[in-house]
C-alpha cells in the first residue's frame, strides 16, 4: 500500500487527530496558564481547598496533551501586581503578562464554595461553583467562558466542600477539553425563526454577574445558542441565536439583575448595571 493511501486511511480512522482536539474549545500546542482564585463563605474557611480547582483542571489538560504552565510559574504570575487586572479581562495586562511569562492563553477563573449545611441524614451538603474565562495573550482578546456547579455530601463541612469543588472542577475541565457546553438546547420547534441578537452589558461587578445573565438567556426555550463573546473591565457582550422577541430577553435580564438603564433595538439590547 502506497504512502498516500496509508495517510488517507489514517485520516479516515482519526489516527492523526488526537481525541482531545476534536471539538475542543482550546487551541492545541499553545502554552496555557490556569489562574483560579478561590473563595469560601463562612467563618475560618479562607484557606479551604486552596488551589484544588487549579490542580484538577491543570491535570486534566496535561493528561489530554495541552502544554500547561507549572505551579511555580503560576505563583510568580499571581505575585505580579498586574495579575489583578486579569480578573477584569484587561487586554493590556493580558498581553504584557503573556510576554513576560511566555504564556499564550490565560484561563482566569473563580471557585466559590458556599457554606455547607447539615442535612436530614446527619451529614453535610455543600455546593461549589467554578467559572472560567479564556484570553489570548497575542491580542488580549476574549476566547471562551465556562461554568460548572456541583452539590456533594460529606461527613464534615470541609469534606463536603472539597468533594463539591473537585466535582465541579472535573466537569468544567471536561467541557474545556470536549468543547461541550457552549450550545444549549440542541433541538427546537421548527416554528421559531431564529436571528442573531446581541446583548451589550456595561458596569458589571464581575464575570459571575455576566454569567448569571448568560444562563438565563440560555434557559429560554427560544434560545438555540448563546455565549459570551467578549468581556473586559466590567463590559461584556452576549451573542444569541434567538427565536422570540427581544423583550423576552430583557425580561429575563430584569429577573436576574436590577439594571440602572436599558435600551432595546430590533436585534440588540443595551444594559447598564
Amino acid at each position: 500500500m502506497g504512502l498516500r493511501r496509508l495517510l488517507t486511511l489514517a485520516l479516515l480512522l482519526g489516527v492523526l487527530i488526537p481525541c482531545s482536539a476534536q471539538g475542543a474549545m482550546l487551541p492545541p500546542h499553545k502554552r496555557i496558564a490556569v489562574m483560579i482564585f478561590e473563595s469560601a463563605s463562612g467563618l475560618f474557611r479562607d484557606n479551604l481547598a486552596v488551589d484544588t480547582a487549579s490542580t484538577v483542571i491543570t491535570q486534566a489538560l496535561i493528561e489530554n496533551g495541552y502544554p500547561v504552565v507549572n505551579d511555580a510559574q503560576v505563583k510568580k504570575i499571581k505575585a505580579d501586581k498586574r495579575s489583578e487586572l486579569l480578573r477584569s479581562g484587561d487586554a493590556k495586562a493580558i498581553k504584557a503578562l503573556g510576554k513576560t511569562y511566555d504564556v499564550r492563553i490565560f484561563l482566569v477563573g473563580k471557585a466559590t464554595l458556599a457554606e455547607a449545611v447539615r442535612n436530614d441524614f446527619g451529614t453535610y451538603t455543600a455546593t461549589a461553583t467554578v467559572t472560567i474565562q479564556g484570553y489570548s495573550t497575542q491580542d488580549g482578546k476574549y476566547l471562551l467562558s465556562q461554568m460548572a456547579s456541583s452539590k456533594q455530601l460529606g461527613g464534615t463541612p470541609d469534606e463536603a466542600s472539597q468533594k463539591a469543588l473537585e466535582a465541579a472542577s472535573r466537569e468544567l475541565a471536561q467541557r474545556l477539553i470536549s468543547g461541550q457546553g457552549q450550545t444549549i438546547h440542541g433541538s427546537h420547534p421548527t416554528s421559531y425563526r431564529y436571528r442573531d441578537v446581541t446583548v451589550t452589558i456595561t458596569g458589571a461587578q464581575d464575570f459571575q454577574q455576566v454569567n448569571a445573565i448568560l444562563q438565563k438567556v440560555q434557559s429560554h426555550p427560544a434560545t438555540r445558542q448563546a455565549m459570551v463573546t467578549s468581556y473586559s473591565s466590567g463590559n461584556a457582550t452576549i451573542g444569541a441565536s434567538f427565536g422570540g422577541d427581544v423583550k423576552e430577553i430583557l425580561s429575563l435580564i430584569r429577573d436576574t439583575v436590577q439594571p440602572r438603564n436599558v435600551r432595546t433595538g430590533p436585534n440588540s439590547i443595551w444594559v447598564d448595571l
